[in-house]
């Protein structure tokens, strides 16, 4: 159904802008890596670039072939997420909603709580809340000493 809108979210690490992501559509460029063509982040000579996500499961330097299909003709918007927004939707889900989404998943829930601030009232969204959280707690609470917070976020 073409009036379905079909975002697709990155993990956008420190920022597209940097080398220190995982955005291979909207920060890679076309190349062959495992013998598939797709989009990666790679060197002028072809090389592949380390990938960086708080999430490790976003943490790859390609992009299967079906988005990168999506990508080309246009059907789903790619944007990116970064590792602080994945954080912050985290950190909401987890207070609002009581739930605690897997970081890939948070990367969705940031872009979701981006635009529904401009959307009207009867707009439906839906996200795929997939992954479980547990096994990411570790790393949150990790990236959260070292920018000096307090556990008490979680709670």
């Amino acid at each position: 159904d073409v009036s379905v809108e079909i975002i697709g979210v990155e993990a956008g690490g420190h920022g597209v802008d940097t080398d220190k992501h995982a955005a291979s559509l909207n920060g890679g460029v076309p190349g062959v890596l495992h013998g598939n063509r797709t989009y990666l982040l790679q060197d002028n000579d072809g090389q592949i670039t380390d990938a960086h996500s708080i999430s490790a499961g976003l943490d790859y330097p390609g992009i299967g072939p079906e988005h990168a299909y999506l990508h080309e003709v246009k059907r789903v918007e790619y944007v990116s997420i970064t590792d602080e927004e994945a954080l912050d939707a985290f950190h909401q889900c987890c207070l609002l909603e009581g739930i605690i989404p897997a970081l890939e998943t948070a990367h969705a829930l940031a872009e979701a709580m981006k635009r529904a601030t401009n959307l009207r009232d009867d707009h439906l969204m839906v996200v795929c809340l997939s992954g479980r959280g547990d096994k990411d707690m570790q790393t949150v609470m990790n990236h959260m000493a070292a920018a000096d917070n307090t556990q008490e976020k979680l709670v």
